[in-house]
């Protein structure tokens, strides 16, 4: 099992490297953790990269366990991110998505070709101060 696998249920060995964890998961919400350190610019902040993860990975953990990955694919089309103000602490994302999500778009996608559907989240410090808001769309392909 690689680091990326072991830290975050998907593949990706970077965010491991990154030091991305899943705090909590149930089958409709992920609560997630991207650490300060080794994540510091260079001018001792959160580097924007590493917030920018911070929001792509978790729907992709989530959509992981909940599809058949071998009839679809989630995967991430677009994500607009506004930074608010740089993060000093570790950062935090906390997604929820409805029950009904999961089934309706693995049907559309296997129907159609393709599913997709939009996400906004807030990236919160230590303090509950949000640092940076993204809006990201996701689609679900269907596997070749």
């Amino acid at each position: 099992m690689s680091q990326g696998e072991s830290s975050v249920g998907i593949d990706i060995p970077i965010i491991g490297k990154m030091g991305a964890e899943i705090l909590e998961m149930t089958a409709n919400t992920i609560k997630v953790k991207m650490p300060l350190e080794p994540n510091i610019n260079h001018v001792g902040t959160m580097y924007a990269g590493s917030l920018f993860t911070l929001a792509e990975f978790p729907a992709g953990a989530l959509f992981v366990q909940r599809m058949d990955t071998t009839k679809v694919w989630p995967i991430v089309a677009e994500v607009n991110i506004r930074y608010r103000r740089p993060a000093l602490t570790d950062v935090y994302a906390h997604f929820v998505f409805e029950e009904d999500s999961f089934a309706r778009l693995q049907e559309e996608a296997l129907e159609k070709g393709k599913a997709s559907f939009n996400h906004r989240q807030e990236l919160t410090d230590e303090s509950g101060e949000v640092v940076a808001i993204t809006d990201a769309r996701y689609v679900i392909l269907k596997a070749p």
